[in-house]
């Protein structure tokens, strides 16, 4: 059990991290790519090559972050890293409220890429802190 808590704690959210550096990079380089291949995107407002290669940077870094974070054994500079993403899948969940949660193909999408990974880390962190 404490090798499963362990590989948890560490690899999950090591696994996160690198997702999102990889995703930042092809956001950052593939812009339009982005805006008309991620559901719900397109319907959010109208093509913004500056905007959307923030967003790039911001994955790109937040994974950095949250590498290093991992490698210095460092809890508060991973949930620094987890912020914006946290954030920001709460702003999709305060949306998804006004419409009344429909639990739609996008709802999906949304929930398992926007709204659980931030959570996942947070989670683990607290399991890796609560067995010091």
């Amino acid at each position: 059990m404490k090798k499963l808590i362990k590989l948890l704690t560490i690899n999950l959210p090591l696994l996160i991290f690198v997702i999102w550096n990889v995703t930042g990079i092809i956001i950052f380089y593939s812009p339009v790519n982005f805006y008309n291949l991620t559901p719900g995107v397109s319907s959010y407002g109208s093509y913004n090559i500056h905007f959307i290669r923030d967003i790039g940077l911001i994955y790109l870094s937040s994974g950095l972050i949250g590498i290093y974070g991992l490698r210095i054994v460092s809890a508060p500079l991973c949930i620094a890293a987890v912020a914006w993403s946290e954030l920001h899948g709460l702003f999709h969940l305060h949306i998804w409220s006004q419409w009344s949660f429909p639990f739609d193909r996008l709802f999906l999408f949304d929930l398992s890429v926007v709204v659980m990974p931030p959570a996942i880390i947070i989670l683990t962190i607290k399991i890796a802190l609560s067995k010091k």
